[in-house]
């Protein structure tokens, strides 16, 4: 409803039933205080409360205001109306509503008429619970008597004496009695102590409801309940209720603000609506809402964060309006009304209630949702002006409202907002007059009534060991655990989770990411092995196994930096065409939109997104920093000044701030470009050394298992599952490929090793030598993995392992396992920028050079 009509509105139908059902309600609760005055407080409380429940812009205050009307003056006693709205924007906006569509009501000030003598039947003061109820500044001074005048409390008990009741109108119920609830409580059930109690709300949650009856200590006794399909059908509501969804692509995902990008798609479609508004001839400005999360302390303020967004979208600076309790409009109620003002940027405590007509679109830029949440935003964006209410039904632009949120997972809120409107039904149950009054003299049925009901049963039994379940998935969901825990003896399993637990949280990588399979134990146990059961393994100089590896060095890196750079700075310029880039400011979106009112209503469209400078330069910088033998400032330098170079060579103008950004958007587009760049600048470096020999000896178990093709005959060392597995399909190679295995240790000086683009090493799992294979030697290297599904195969450092190439052995063949025991090839995919499987591990592969 509009509080800014000038002519009295006609009711709607299922208005004009919701007046005559609280109007009726109201005459027979007045007809029983008549019949049973020394049950006042038990009929008040108990059959004297009315609950309206309707939606957001079916017109609770005009129902409300019109059944007041409808019983003054015929009620068996005169009446005086306390009305309450949870916030003071919406006193002023229920004040000029009644004034403008309920004139036969007189309303009065609490703060600067309270004369009882002047009362006449259906005055109605309208104020604020902390107005009066609060202990505040302004509460005492309606609470306290004086010369001139009388507390609000003397006024209500002048009114009796008077012979007047009280009634009480609480808009927005679900709200309870706010922060102030004990001295609110109080305040309703001792001073005001109302004969009769109307309650008004747009939320279908009867869990509220029921703490509000006890908070109260209230019983609702008849219901007037409309449906969302009554209201849409009498147009005032909007028929449908749009959810926007925005996707990038893949690559420029980190280089968009999606607050940015939320914001331009509520705008844009703002602006869509704006203009069909003016293509029907309809003289009216659509406004866009903007819900911003709250202030915390040491932080920016998020009103002025999203304001400047707002400006760099193209949003002009004086159609914006903000709201906020910090920052309170004192005239916040016209501002739905003001033609200028185009986007309302508010925050939470201010969502409930106030009256948006002409709002059509809302961004949400706060972090949580909620069902409270998708309720808000039902009401604030789903009425229907009354200049379009002509068009209702025949414009579907027009006839739906508009959500877009910052992070799209969670539109839970806007979901299970939607099903419980839907779920609404219209219906009234009050009370008649055939009610028998007799039962509240009963004192059995009032001892019932007061009785405290016990607990009720919690939804979900505790499970014994549940938390230890709990804790067990997670640990297997971040690979700490093997997924057959399950299946391993109780004393073994309770040995496995204390070895893991507390390693880390879900959300961060483990501390120790090396740390082996609690449950796929080392064959040569972990402790040292006693002298008596250890015997010496000689070398088996008959398969033909060199005397040395070959292992990569790296000189030191500060030594080298001054002609590296240049080097990193030509390839990566080689790798990525950087010119054309040069005037890429924006990034496509797809937008895709969902009726949640109407299934199978949908909508897509592109969307031109800026690319946020801010934070393509902060997430550059970060990629920069993977080497912590080179200075990042260098390779910048290196690059900027190899970019100009280029530039000046191909007649581009561009100035040192376009060659910056370029650099830092192709840093970030081609993440492994500059990584792979290094690496072959890194390779002219790069010396072979193999003058640590293969011990000729080691020694293992006793009763090792024999290996026909192990470098010492025997299984010796430690392997994990599925290296056991697959040295062992190579020891039993009969295809005459294999020649001889070796397991490679970690950081042994004889070891073979690759040097990463991050300055680490790298130690292949094994060391096979391949008849037929073009290589030093004839050799391959292996790298096993536990499998193919863990975050620990996708990590960084296994996208810039599989990546890296031995100098002399070329690229290391990479492997897993799947459950059924079959192993795969692991591949890099340069299209999707991460490890895929690529078919199953093929001995006769390593034959050739990759």
């Amino acid at each position: 409803m509009t509080g800014n009509a000038d002519f009295r509105v006609s009711l709607a139908k299922y208005q004009l039933n919701a007046v005559d059902a609280i109007a009726e309600t109201l005459r027979t609760v007045s007809a029983l205080h008549d019949r049973e005055p020394q049950h006042r407080t038990r009929i008040s409380r108990e059959l004297g409360v009315i609950l309206l429940r309707a939606p957001t812009g079916s017109g609770k205050t005009l129902m409300l205001g019109r059944a007041l009307e409808a019983v003054r003056g015929q009620l068996s006693a005169k009446t005086v109306w306390f009305w309450f709205a949870p916030y003071a924007g919406l006193v002023t906006q229920t004040r000029s509503a009644l004034a403008a569509q309920c004139g036969a009501l007189r309303q009065r000030d609490v703060y600067a008429d309270r004369d009882a003598s002047a009362a006449r039947d259906g005055d109605v003061f309208v104020q604020t619970w902390a107005s009066v109820a609060v202990v505040k500044k302004e509460s005492r001074k309606v609470r306290t008597d004086k010369e001139a005048s009388l507390s609000v409390d003397s006024m209500i008990a002048e009114l009796r004496e008077r012979g007047f009741r009280i009634g009480v109108v609480i808009d927005e119920a679900h709200l309870n009695f706010g922060s102030g609830a004990a001295a609110t409580a109080e305040f309703f059930l001792n001073v005001l102590s109302p004969d009769f109690t109307v309650l008004a709300t747009a939320t279908p949650n009867d869990a509220k409801l029921d703490k509000f009856e006890r908070d109260a200590g209230l019983k609702v006794a008849s219901r007037v309940t409309v449906s969302r399909e009554a209201v849409l059908k009498a147009g005032l509501n909007k028929i449908g209720l749009m959810v926007g969804v925005l996707r990038f692509k893949e690559e420029d995902r980190v280089l968009i603000d999606t607050e940015v990008a939320t914001l331009t798609a509520g705008w844009s479609q703002h602006s869509f609506i704006k203009d069909k508004l003016a293509e029907k001839g309809i003289s009216l400005t659509p406004l866009m809402l903007v819900q911003v999360e709250d202030q915390q302390e040491g932080k920016e303020d998020p009103v002025a964060r999203v304001k400047e967004r707002l400006i760099e979208i193209g949003v002009p600076e004086k159609a914006i309006a903000v709201h906020t309790s910090g920052e309170p409009d004192p005239a916040f109620h016209t501002l739905a009304y003001d033609p200028e003002i185009e986007v309302l940027v508010f925050k939470l405590a201010v969502a409930t209630g106030f009256d948006a007509p002409r709002a059509w679109t809302l961004v949400s830029v706060r972090p949580s949702r909620g069902r409270d949440f998708g309720l808000q935003i039902v009401g604030r964006i789903m009425r229907v002006h009354p200049l379009v209410r002509p068009l209702h039904g025949t414009e579907p632009l027009l006839d739906r409202g508009y959500v877009f949120m910052s992070d799209p997972e969670l539109q839970v809120g806007l979901d299970e907002a939607a099903a419980d409107l839907k779920a609404v039904r219209e219906g009234i149950a009050v009370l008649t007059d055939t009610l028998d009054v007799s039962v509240l003299g009963n004192d059995t049925r009032a001892a019932e009534s007061n009785g405290a009901s016990p607990l009720p049963p919690p939804l979900v039994q505790t499970v014994t060991g549940e938390a230890e379940a709990d804790r067990v998935e997670r640990q297997v969901s971040m690979g700490l655990l093997n997924p057959n825990y399950a299946t391993a003896s109780t004393l073994r399993q309770r040995s496995a989770l204390s070895a893991v637990e507390g390693f880390s949280a879900p959300i961060t990588p483990p501390l120790f990411p090396n740390l082996p399979d609690a449950l796929s134990p080392r064959l040569a146990i972990a402790q040292p092995i006693p002298q008596e059961h250890q015997v010496k393994y000689l070398l088996r100089t008959d398969l033909g196994i060199p005397s040395t590896l070959v292992r990569e060095e790296l000189p030191n890196l500060f030594d080298i930096e001054g002609d590296l750079c240049p080097q990193i700075a030509r390839e990566f310029c080689r790798m990525v065409p950087m010119t054309s880039m040069l005037l890429a400011v924006n990034s496509n979106a797809e937008l895709s939109m969902r009726d949640l009112f109407n299934a199978g209503q949908t909508d897509q469209r592109n969307l031109s997104v800026r690319m946020s400078a801010a934070r393509i330069a902060e997430q550059a910088q970060a990629q920069l920093m993977f080497n912590d033998g080179i200075d990042p400032r260098r390779i910048r330098e290196a690059v900027e000044a190899e970019l100009a170079r280029l530039c000046q060579k191909g007649g581009i103008a561009a100035t040192s701030r376009d060659i910056r950004r370029t650099i830092n958007l192709a840093i970030l587009r081609k993440p492994q470009a500059l990584k792979e760049a290094v690496r072959i600048a890194q390779g002219h470096y790069i010396r072979l050394e193999s003058n640590e020999p293969i011990p000729t000896e080691q020694f293992g178990l006793k009763d090792a298992a024999k290996a026909r093709k192990g470098a010492y005959g025997a299984f010796i060392g430690r392997y994990n599952r599925p290296e056991r597995a697959f040295v062992e399909i190579l020891d039993n190679d009969d295809t005459g490929r294999i020649k001889w295995w070796l397991r490679n240790p970690e950081n042994e000086k004889w070891a073979t090793r690759l040097i990463l683009p991050t300055g680490k090493r790298f130690f292949p799992d094994f060391v096979v030598g391949i008849s037929g294979r073009r290589t030093r030697d004839s050799i391959a290297l292996v790298e096993i993995k536990d499998d193919g599904e863990t975050g620990r195969l996708h990590s960084d450092s296994n996208a810039i392992k599989i990546r890296s190439e031995h100098s002399e052995y070329k690229r290391v063949f990479w492997s897993f396992r799947e459950e059924d025991g079959v192993f795969l090839k692991a591949v890099w995919n340069q299209s999707y920028n991460r490890i895929f499987s690529a078919g199953p591990f093929e001995i006769e592969d390593m034959v050739l050079i990759q």
